[in-house]
């Protein structure tokens, strides 16, 4: 039988609508992605643990329990380690947001002295250059300290998703191949098999980095005498997630506080700090732990960040690479999608790599 093959114009329409009915869906439907999105990455993270439990003779049911429940606890425990600054910032910051009003003040006097703008003018300057990313900034504090209950609902549901998807993670699985051809079995189990070693290894490395940057900015700040050195930190290591946007963000914010909490020397000493480090971790940290595990390239990562943040907002820039290193994988394996492929990754000779094949009796994520 002849196979029928759609004009390219058609075939360009129908990818384009496709496109834009997956972006409506996944924007209309954000309420229930998300949360299911970060569970899928903590799910595939605990993934090793669960598995050792299980050769413990562990019930499944206690084992993905207690492996969300060891997740819960690693996260209380930060939490705790960081609740003294974080309470002391919170009632410190009526006195830190007069004293920032008066640096700024004070600054904008200067700026007018010395170069004759008045406060008007160095208002709109600012407000144009700083809006994108100081917006987004505060946008993401507000919602984390004005919608705590919506957080904790949030939090809530990702662990609720994160245990059903390791306790059912067989049946997942098994209806994905019931959904499919028995010819694109092997297909189906390699992307699964891809997808799960890329995310783990990608996953998991990103949190060593995050802990080493971590490390470096509290001890540099500390040094300096910086208040606030360890909160200060720990927020700048988890903005540097975010891909190019995130060390800007963490940057501003890290002066204006250090403006607010000691000199103005100190705050420039706070900047050059953040950026060796930032610079240590672009050229060695990140290249030796995180590796080429996701190999996407530039511009494709800045576009995914900011449709990420047009989606789904802070969230959305986390989910970012990962989503797209999943449509990567996918695409890679489809012939008739090899040329997405392309599209988002680089230039350099990919490595061949053995993945090995799961079986569908298996316990995959």
């Amino acid at each position: 039988m002849n196979e029928f093959k759609l004009p390219f114009n058609a075939r360009l329409t129908f990818t384009l609508l496709s496109i834009i009915l997956v972006i409506y869906v996944a924007h209309i439907g954000s309420g229930i992605i998300v949360p299911l999105m970060f569970a899928m990455l903590i799910a595939i993270m605990l993934l090793p643990v669960v598995h050792r439990l299980e050769k413990w003779r562990i019930p499944r049911g206690m084992a993905a329990v207690l492996a969300v429940l060891l997740f819960i606890i690693i996260i209380a425990l930060i939490m705790t380690l960081l609740g003294k600054q974080m309470e002391s910032f919170i009632s410190d910051f009526p006195q830190l947001q007069q004293k920032l009003v008066l640096v700024i003040s004070s600054t904008q006097d200067w700026v007018n002295a010395k170069f004759h703008i008045n406060s008007s003018t160095q208002l709109s300057y600012m407000e144009k250059a700083l809006m994108g990313t100081l917006g987004t900034a505060t946008s993401f504090l507000s919602q984390t300290f004005l919608s705590l209950s919506s957080l904790l609902v949030f939090v809530v549901f990702v662990f609720l998703y994160a245990f059903f998807i390791l306790f059912y993670r067989r049946l997942l699985v098994s209806f994905l191949i019931k959904i499919f051809r028995e010819e694109h079995r092997d297909k189906l189990l390699k992307v699964i098999a891809s997808t799960r070693s890329i995310i783990k290894s990608y996953v998991g490395g990103l949190m060593i980095e995050m802990v080493i940057v971590a490390i470096l900015n509290t001890v540099l700040f500390l040094i300096l005498g910086i208040k606030y050195a360890i909160l200060l930190g720990v927020m700048a290591a988890i903005f540097n997630i975010i891909p190019y946007v995130g060390i800007l963000t963490a940057a501003i914010l890290i002066i204006l506080v250090t403006l607010a909490t000691g000199t103005p020397i100190q705050a420039l000493q706070a900047g050059i700090a953040l950026f060796l480090v930032h610079v240590l971790d672009s050229n060695v940290l990140f290249p030796s732990i995180v590796g080429s595990k996701v190999k996407i390239n530039a511009l494709i990562t800045i576009i995914g960040v900011v449709l990420g943040n047009m989606l789904w907002g802070i969230p959305g820039m986390f989910l970012a690479i990962p989503s797209i290193a999943i449509i990567k994988i996918i695409c890679e394996n489809i012939e008739e999608m090899h040329p997405w492929a392309i599209l988002l990754g680089d230039e350099s000779k990919p490595k061949v790599k053995k993945v090995k094949k799961i079986d569908p009796d298996e316990t995959p994520a």
